[in-house]
């Protein structure tokens, strides 16, 4: 597949539409890692068949995935998406025409070196890629074995070196009597479907913005080691980014992982 192709830039820039694949086991744009190049792919679409049909051929390996439409107004937002998650080429796929795009000749990447460090929104791709390539693999409905021959040992592996090693976000809501008392912040949680306490966590501002939808909320960020000193009291597991690729961990890996 061709790189930089410019007529494949212009025609997605000018797009009116496009269909990108999504995974259901993430809820994020599927990946692919390219057998040739190693290449971190998101693929887009001209035409919802031609993404069924794609659809179909990844049903057949136990993939689940589904078509997102962006609409034009919304393309800033899906460029941003895939910057967050790590993809560094997307491929265009129009009939039988695929051509491979580096994602920055597609779009630029915002730039928040001017703002303050501590107000710079955190972003952590090589998690969030990590994450996506270990969950799309482990939620297929295969036998361990087939999975271990699929290499998921290694993906798992990267995944953990990754968690230890990122900064997350931590979100608070305040109190609606006193809104600006930090003693009085609270912790949001969730219940699975046993009722088990889960505490949310986050690796960057968009999965945040996901869970918050338009409340508002207060973040500190805090590496892996500290965020098992912040758990609350009746949370059995932390969850991290809910909304996104959803992995839970328990109070004993959590312990494990940061030894």
């Amino acid at each position: 597949m061709e790189l930089n192709n410019e007529a494949a830039i212009r025609t997605v820039r000018g797009r009116e539409f496009l269909f990108v694949l999504y995974s259901q086991a993430t809820r994020l744009p599927f990946v692919i890692c390219d057998e040739e190049s190693y290449n971190d792919q998101a693929w887009l679409f001209a035409e919802e068949e031609e993404i069924k049909h794609f659809g179909k051929e990844l049903a057949e390996k136990k993939y689940a995935t589904i078509g997102m439409r962006y609409e034009k107004k919304n393309f800033g937002q899906l460029f941003g998406v895939l910057y967050a998650i790590g993809v560094n080429t997307v491929v265009w796929a129009a009939g039988n025409d695929r051509q491979e795009i580096e994602l920055p000749k597609l779009a630029r990447q915002a730039d928040y070196s001017k703002l303050e460090p501590a107000k710079r929104p955190m972003l952590n791709p090589s998690l969030e890629l990590s994450g996506i390539y270990f969950m799309q693999e482990m939620r297929r409905p295969l036998t361990m074995e087939e999975h271990q021959a699929n290499g998921v040992k290694a993906l798992e592996e990267e995944l953990l070196a990754n968690l230890q090693r990122s900064e997350y976000y931590l979100p608070m809501t305040p109190d609606n009597d006193a809104p600006n008392d930090p003693k009085k912040m609270r912790f949001p949680f969730m219940k699975d479907k046993n009722g088990k306490i889960l505490q949310p966590v986050f690796t960057d501002v968009m999965e945040v913005q996901k869970f918050s939808q338009g409340k508002q909320m207060r973040l500190i960020k805090l590496p892996f080691a500290k965020l098992k000193g912040v758990m609350l009291p009746n949370a059995e597991f932390f969850v991290v980014n809910p909304l996104g690729f959803n992995l839970v961990l328990n109070k004993d890996q959590m312990e494990k992982l940061t030894k």
